[in-house]
């Protein structure tokens, strides 16, 4: 029976060791955690939310001030390769990208407001598109989106394709409106 009772209490000391040096090494790692910086959460889901935009492998740089994003296309196809250097796409294609359907246009308006429909603690955003010598370029705040829409930015995120993406984005009257409003070209 001794010998019984001694085993025990040497397996236990034995298990709490273990457990102790589990902990240990979990402090370990919690202080690596801490004290590395991960990177700005907000930038990446916000550089996330930009891929995801028209064209959005086109997208050169996505920059984050506070409440303020900036969205940057690429200028031309060499940069576009230098970026996606794996990409099939070809000159012709990327230019016929561009030049079909309004594509800048939407590109611009519709962009601007997903970015703020997607990631809320945007309040402004501006997209810059440079496509053959020209630079189109959009800057939205909701306060002023609101004021020209007629709703407030809860309801036209809860009536997107009515309150925004139909009137502003698809129909050609009120893209050119909204982009006449919000964007220019220089």
């Amino acid at each position: 029976m001794k010998k019984h009772i001694y085993t025990i209490t040497i397996f236990s000391l034995i298990l709490l060791s273990c457990g102790e040096q589990s902990k240990q090494k979990k402090s370990k790692n919690t202080e690596n955690i801490e004290i590395e910086q991960p990177k700005n959460e907000k930038l990446s889901n916000l550089e996330l939310e930009a891929s995801r935009l028209r064209a959005g492998g086109s997208i050169k740089n996505v920059e984050l001030d506070s409440k303020f994003a900036k969205i940057t296309y690429v200028k031309d196809y060499e940069e576009y390769k230098e970026l996606n250097p794996q990409s099939g796409l070809s000159k012709t294609e990327l230019n016929a990208y561009w030049e079909s359907g309004d594509a800048i246009e939407k590109a611009l308006v519709d962009g601007s407001v997903r970015i703020m429909k997607k990631l809320d603690y945007i309040d402004t955003v501006s997209i810059l598109l440079p496509y053959k010598g020209t630079n189109y370029s959009i800057l939205v705040n909701k306060k002023d989106l609101e004021k020209f829409i007629g709703s407030d930015f809860a309801t036209i995120k809860n009536k997107w394709d009515e309150t925004f993406s139909n009137p502003f984005v698809y129909d050609d009257k009120g893209r050119k409106s909204f982009f006449k409003k919000f964007g220019g070209k220089s």
